[in-house]
């Protein structure tokens, strides 16, 4: 997850997991792939000063189920 832009070249991202906060990796934007989702909530955290490993592990892993091609909880069910 991006977390802010260093310059016009490169950001700062973290995952919560293997990249903690106080371990992010600065990496280039043009070896990034563009993902539709938006964590607002986080954004308001860190503008806070409050932003936790946690948070981002669990607005994360949702994605990472359905990465891995599990269901997302927030899908129906059929049966």
């Amino acid at each position: 997850m991006v977390l802010y832009t260093l310059d016009a070249e490169f950001v700062m991202m973290a995952d919560g997991d293997t990249r903690k906060l106080d371990h992010m990796k600065k990496k280039r934007r043009k070896h990034l792939a563009a993902c539709p989702h938006e964590f607002p909530e986080l954004l308001m955290l860190q503008e806070k000063g409050q932003l936790k490993d946690s948070d981002i592990r669990k607005a994360l892993s949702p994605l990472r189920r359905n990465a891995h091609g599990e269901e997302s909880p927030n899908e129906n069910r059929e049966g």
